[in-house]
């Protein structure tokens, strides 16, 4: 697990400095809720409105918890949630934080942290000495 979170870190210093992962410059089906001018939370009924909602494991809970710190603006506090959840609409994947019911911290994901996403719900694991 922890080489995940070091991978998740790493793929944090790829992102730019709006606190979501570039997808295309097209509008998405996301974009109200990942704008700086968005709510700090919105209910999870929202999403569901739009997206179909999975919760995430607890492993999968603390990669994107990882991921949310390392993006810029990188945070010095642990972001507020006891689960996560992964909302997925057309293309676009959105992963949010959540607490009482509200997420309070989302991002895109791009295909590659859906990959290492579904990796660690499964599980997998990197042997030492593999490069990342």
């Amino acid at each position: 697990m922890k080489r995940l979170i070091v991978a998740a870190l790493a793929a944090g210093c790829l992102v730019s400095s709006i606190p979501a992962f570039a997808a295309d410059s097209g509008v998405g089906v996301f974009d109200k809720w990942l704008e700086p001018d968005a709510p700090k939370c919105v209910p999870i009924s929202v999403f569901q409105s739009v997206a179909t909602v999975t919760d995430l494991t607890p492993d999968q809970f603390q990669f994107v918890r990882a991921l949310y710190v390392a993006i810029p603006p990188i945070s010095p506090t642990l972001p507020p949630g006891d689960h996560a959840v992964m909302a997925r609409s057309g293309g676009e994947v959105m992963l949010a934080l959540v607490a009482d019911g509200e997420a309070c911290g989302r991002f895109l994901a791009p295909d590659f942290i859906q990959a290492m996403l579904i990796q660690v719900g499964k599980g997998v694991t990197v042997a030492l000495g593999t490069p990342l």
